[in-house]
């Protein structure tokens, strides 16, 4: 009996199983307190909390289904907060990040100080326009941002590489083969599937294009397979007729050529792939002009070209000309007193929010995010680097701070600012990771 005691106290006094009470006793004590108070929301909240546990229970697979929930625009949970399953799914994957995250990565703190700087600059425009809407989106964007960056590490770090990247490109593929059915049976109109706007779904197939091509060894699958997928996900890109992500992926694509241009097959297929890709690019704008040009002289001014110019014009001249310092304050659009539409570019939005303050913390944050993957040497780090420009890329015509497509290409580009552990052991000289195949 004494010895069974004994054995039950050594158990919880490791430290893992120590803060797995804690955290347990926590959650019981914070659900009664909530529940008591408000009663109507008890099973959101044990929901909630049983969320929290799971994630730390389950650290790894939460990662994973993070990378997947990028394709889940549908709103969840109170009004109030309007969240998206992809906000709510990243935001437990945060947690479950937290413990596999190295905290003195020097490019994930350079960074990690560049987005603080950012929201730093973003309280100018706060301070000018105090509403509640603000400071949650400014809350909101530092998660986004951050949270993102640091699911794609702990993917790397946990050793689930490979898994997040074939779950994504798997239901990524099958996201291509619903567009180009629906575009296929709908008078080649933009594919509609799965609640997915266009321009969202463009960002995803894009990004799943260049999982292919850049981390093909790491998927393991065979060639031909690997081949038909990138067809399939061109194709389905094509179907979205999302001309931003198309040029955002050309954008990829050439940056990847002049940083490494390679010899002789290598180089031949980047300019295969480019060719095509510019291809891509022309029949959806012809395809999109046809549509617009058979609308009535009434209709032109509603087409995607002219509302963007309308709504980017009344964003300078009636947003941040008389406020160019501050803005208009963060989602000024949503103000129903200023009658103005959000503008889908992102420098005029930035300026429009934030002012030229907050507009130079935008440019800070993004050329550290750029430089910092740059300094990566393996594919990872191409990787993400490229899906970051995608993104840029394709939000010069929509907008930059939504969960989803933003979210996908945050989570990649978080994949290659760190080394993965058998890369870090083969740096040391360990004779374990030549061995290991790329995960």
């Amino acid at each position: 009996m004494d010895v069974a005691v004994d054995r039950a106290l050594e158990a919880v006094r490791s430290p893992g199983r120590i803060v797995a009470v804690l955290v347990v006793v926590l959650a019981q004590f914070v659900l009664a307190l909530a529940a008591a108070a408000y009663p109507g929301h008890a099973l959101e909240i044990m929901a909630a909390v049983a969320a929290v546990v799971a994630a730390l229970v389950f650290p790894r697979a939460v990662l994973v289904l993070a990378l997947l929930a990028t394709l889940l625009p549908q709103r969840v949970g109170p009004a109030q907060f309007d969240l998206s399953i992809t906000d709510a799914v990243a935001a437990l994957a945060v947690v479950a990040s937290l413990r596999f995250v190295p905290w003195r990565d020097r490019r994930l703190r350079l960074v990690l100080g560049a987005l603080l700087l950012y929201l730093a600059s973003l309280t100018v425009s706060i301070a000018a326009h105090p509403t509640q809407r603000a400071l949650l989106e400014w809350g909101h964007r530092g998660v986004l941002f951050g949270g993102g960056l640091l699911i794609g590490v702990a993917i790397v770090q946990s050793g689930t590489t490979r898994v997040a990247l074939r779950a994504f490109v798997a239901v990524s593929a099958v996201v291509a083969v619903l567009a180009i059915a629906y575009t296929l049976t709908h008078r080649l109109d933009p594919a509609d599937v799965l609640n997915l706007q266009k321009n969202h779904a463009g960002v995803v197939l894009a990004v799943a294009f260049l999982v292919t091509l850049i981390t093909r060894e790491r998927l393991a699958w065979p060639p031909k397979v690997v081949r038909g997928l990138q067809v399939l996900t061109l194709l389905g890109l094509l179907a979205t007729q999302s001309r931003a992500a198309a040029v955002g992926l050309v954008v990829a694509l050439a940056v990847r050529s002049v940083i490494r241009s390679g010899h002789g097959r290598q180089r031949q297929a980047s300019i295969a792939v480019l060719g095509l890709c510019f291809v891509l690019i022309i029949i959806t704008f012809v395809s999109v002009n046809t549509r617009d040009l058979s609308r009535s002289a009434e209709d032109q001014k509603f087409n995607a070209i002219n509302s963007r110019l309308d709504t980017i014009d009344t964003t300078l001249q009636k947003i941040f000309r008389p406020s160019p310092v501050g803005g208009g304050g963060l989602r000024f659009w949503r103000d129903p007193t200023l009658n103005a539409g959000a503008p889908h570019d992102l420098v005029v939005g930035e300026l429009g929010e934030s002012g030229v303050v907050g507009f130079l913390g935008f440019v800070l944050l993004l050329t550290a995010t750029a430089i910092a993957l740059k300094r990566g040497r393996d594919d990872l780090a191409m990787l993400g680097l490229l899906a970051f420009i995608v993104r840029v890329t394709q939000a010069s015509a929509d907008i930059f701070w939504v969960a989803g497509p933003l979210t996908v290409a945050l989570i990649v580009a978080g994949m290659g600012l760190t080394d993965s552990p058998d890369r870090a052991l083969q740096s040391r000289g360990g004779s374990r990771a030549s061995a290991v195949a790329p995960a």
